[in-house]
């Protein structure tokens, strides 16, 4: 009579235990987010190209002349070649005033 009460208790405790390893009693739903997953990068990505065919044009570009693009890239190397300013530490103890 003893094991019949815990074999009965057993099976009481391991229905929701084995209900929680799946999903087996409720039906998934696509959320608004697993539906829309990624959109926002691909939004973003997309506002950025002017031209999506562009390297189908094999066409040399002609717009800048050679003088103003030697001097784009000059002005582009140099600018790499900046010192980095000197830290300024300050330590402050509160609002401490001399009265």
């Amino acid at each position: 009579m003893l094991t019949k009460w815990f074999l009965i208790i057993g099976i009481i405790a391991a229905l929701p235990l084995a209900g929680g390893c799946g999903n087996m009693f409720f039906a998934q739903n696509d959320t608004p987010l697993d539906r829309n997953w990624g959109r926002s990068y691909d939004a973003a990505k997309y506002s950025q190209i002017l031209n999506p065919a562009a390297q189908k044009n094999l066409a040399p570009v002609t717009e800048l002349d050679g003088e103003a693009a030697s001097r784009n890239l000059t002005k582009y190397q140099t600018s790499f070649e900046k010192e980095a300013p000197e830290p300024s530490y300050s330590i402050s103890f509160g609002n401490i005033e001399g009265r």
